[in-house]
């Protein structure tokens, strides 16, 4: 080889092996009507969402984009139906894309997505199965962006398709597109597959079965509550939890508890190593031996720790080093004790991160414990979505998996300031309200709640956002994700902020927990007694026992 020929062919080596290769959770398609048409209109969707492109700035050509997402999978297929009535006859772009993220650098991620099998009536695809393949892609589709893999070349080698031969692949820096012919007043029903394509080194987890340890150790959990705001919070102003509460609580009829603990207020160093504040025992272990006492099982979980969720790296020995302490000190404790490793790992703490944390952490707890039930969360803050990119051991089967589900969240976080939604008052669920909701002055720049709020005013209840329909998705893909590798799945946090009615968090509380049970999911209500709470302090009485128990 030519020395410049060389330098090139490094050059193109060395981009290729820094790019930011990622799993992709989700799928990506849009549909774009042109200039002089008028934008599509109740854009309906059997899997996943459709918005407007809230990212464009020119209201225009925002509204005549359509940005549908829906998730994957990597180990099988997913299916959505598109459907919507054209009031124009001309053309509408269908682009088939990608989910845009990218690192703390801004360099996008490559999450490419394998396409197969799609379809149309009321239009008419060409090559929608990709059997016809061109030198630049798949024939009768435009590649647009960086240039198309070759059939050898990940992420299209060994990959294998729905039907027939061939799949497509794209990615947010290259797309494919076709141009639709649609006549107005006519129906037009799109049906799309996706699956996730694996990163090159991607190893598949071992499936485990139905019959683990870990699952023995779920089936004692079926209904229990949070204990927030409490040893989570800064010391200084958090709420007190005494043996009262746990009686109260068993009293009602749970079964199990999850105590939030911000164990680094209470770690410090020692003669010996870390040791836990003698204080904080003093107040803690009367709740959790009146708990044990009481048949509760209780998940013992590290909560708030931002230092590792800012910088990894940096404190992943302090991590460790704290397990270590609460494994030593705990060891003799009875079974009903569970460790929860990190709650909702998030920013620099991917899930992709906690693969290559936990198995260290779980390590260090198992050189002092063996037996005890370890509970794991994916990043994303506890995301179902990302349960497709855990990694745990695989010959550990002692370990519960949990997620998190707020869903729908502008109703769950009305008037949160802590998301931005303090002036966002008056979501009852479900919706469609009987009176429009307004979008509040200070949000009205922020077009996620403009488009929530334009849905859940005007969409029909099987399709409004503000209703059961997402958590139904969300919980239904957590119990097929469960089945297949084996991992029992626990909701470890679901609840709605007290700025909304108590008769809509009701209807919320009901359906969400009707709906785990369905699927045989244990669950954990955020929270005993602050702002999402169950019990009323002042009264010392339930504000939602006929939602969750009755």
């Amino acid at each position: 080889m030519k020395p410049i020929i060389l330098f090139f062919f490094a050059l193109a080596c060395s981009v290729f092996s820094a790019e930011n290769i990622r799993q992709a959770s989700e799928a990506r398609c849009w549909l774009k009507v042109p200039a002089n048409q008028p934008p599509l209109k109740d854009v309906r969707i059997s899997l996943g969402s459709v918005t407007n492109a809230s990212w464009v700035k020119d209201p225009a050509i925002r509204d005549r984009q359509s940005d549908v997402m829906f998730p994957v999978r990597w180990w099988s297929w997913n299916e959505t139906v598109v459907e919507f009535t054209p009031t124009y006859d001309g053309p509408l772009e269908l682009v088939l894309c990608g989910p845009w993220q990218a690192d703390k650098g801004n360099t996008i991620f490559r999450q490419e997505i394998l396409w197969d099998e799609i379809s149309a009536t009321g239009v008419t695809i060409q090559n929608g199965g990709f059997e016809t393949q061109e030198t630049q892609g798949p024939a009768a589709w435009i590649s647009t962006g960086v240039a198309y893999p070759a059939p050898d070349a990940w992420p299209l080698k060994g990959t294998k398709p729905l039907t027939g031969s061939h799949l497509a692949t794209t990615w947010h820096n290259r797309t494919l597109s076709q141009t639709l012919q649609v006549k107005a007043g006519k129906p037009v029903s799109l049906r799309l597959h996706a699956k996730a394509a694996t990163p090159p080194d991607f190893v598949a987890p071992k499936a485990l079965g139905n019959a683990t340890p870990a699952h023995r150790a779920l089936a004692r959990m079926k209904r229990g509550v949070n204990f927030g705001n409490g040893w989570e919070a800064n010391p200084a102003w958090k709420l007190v939890f005494t043996p009262e509460d746990i009686d109260h609580i068993a009293d009602q009829g749970f079964d199990h508890i999850r105590v939030p603990v911000g164990f680094h207020f209470y770690l410090k160093q020692g003669k010996d190593g870390m040791e836990l504040s003698k204080s904080f025992l003093d107040e803690l272990e009367p709740v959790l031996r009146r708990a044990l006492d009481r048949k509760l099982t209780v998940l013992l979980d590290w909560h708030h720790f931002n230092d590792l969720t800012t910088a990894p790296d940096q404190n992943l020995s302090r991590f460790i080093a704290g397990w270590e302490c609460i494994a030593r000190h705990f060891k003799s404790w009875p079974s009903g004790l569970y460790f929860e490793l990190l709650n909702e790992p998030h920013d620099a703490m991917t899930t992709e991160v906690c693969n290559q944390i936990y198995p260290k952490t779980i390590a260090a707890i198992r050189r002092i414990d063996l037996a005890r039930i370890i509970v794991a969360s994916p990043g994303s803050w506890g995301g179902i979505n990302e349960l497709e990119k855990l990694r745990l051991p695989d010959d550990d089967d002692r370990i519960i998996v949990t997620v998190h589900c707020y869903e729908p969240f502008h109703f769950t976080h009305q008037g949160a300031g802590w998301v931005g939604f303090q002036a966002l008052k008056g979501v009852i669920y479900p919706g469609p309200p009987a009176t429009p909701l307004q979008v509040p002055e200070s949000l009205k720049g922020n077009p996620g709640v403009c488009q929530f709020i334009e849905s859940y005013n005007t969409l029909p209840a099987d399709r409004n956002p503000c209703s059961a329909k997402s958590v139904r998705l969300m919980l239904d893909a957590v119990q097929a994700w469960s089945i297949e590798f084996g991992r029992p799945v626990h909701l470890g946090e679901f609840g709605a902020h007290n700025i909304g009615d108590d008769a809509s968090r009701g209807r919320y509380l009901h359906d969400v927990k009707s709906l785990a049970e369905e699927r045989k999911i244990p669950w954990t209500l955020w929270e005993w007694k602050s702002s999402f709470g169950y019990w009323d302090p002042k009264t010392n009485q339930p504000r939602f026992r006929a939602a969750l128990f009755e």
